[in-house]
């Protein structure tokens, strides 16, 4: 059901493309549930600096199929990882990237995993997903997700 309460087409308040990624490196802390991101975002940010080979310091957060939430940051190469962290890699591939208000994120995500969204889409939410963290994004108070394409 692509329709929310009040009629509204979530195609309405998202911008939608499909991109081409390679495999992205990540290191950093993984949490047990999705009520841990808070202070996933919180030890990260204390201890960034222990990541070597960083490319930035603006963090991922992966939702992988387990719900066990990852928040990391984009490395050249997987050195050393410092202890209690982990490393993880998103796959290369095909993704669909959905770009909305931030105020609008319950939206997003009670009506993208709706089996004809998913078709819509051709997402696959069984596959890590993830959000990325920019200044831009953030000054224009948007959240913009990653999830794959279904693979043929």
């Amino acid at each position: 059901m692509r329709k929310m309460s009040g009629n509204v087409d979530i195609a309405e308040f998202m911008q939608v493309r499909t991109v081409k990624m390679e495999a992205v490196s990540l290191v950093g802390l993984q949490g047990r549930d999705l009520d841990d991101q808070k202070r996933l975002f919180g030890e990260l940010t204390a201890r960034v600096n222990e990541i070597g080979n960083r490319t930035s310091d603006s963090p991922y957060l992966v939702i992988p199929g387990d719900f066990r939430p990852i928040v990391a940051v984009e490395v050249t190469t997987l050195g050393e990882v410092p202890e209690g962290m982990i490393a993880f890699n998103i796959p290369e591939g095909d993704y669909v990237a959905f770009r909305f208000e931030k105020k609008r994120v319950g939206d997003f995500w009670s009506n993208i995993c709706t089996s004809e969204n998913q078709t819509r889409y051709n997402i696959d939410l069984s596959q890590p997903r993830f959000e990325t963290f920019s200044v831009e994004l953030q000054s224009a108070a948007a959240l913009e997700w990653y999830i794959p394409c279904k693979r043929p």
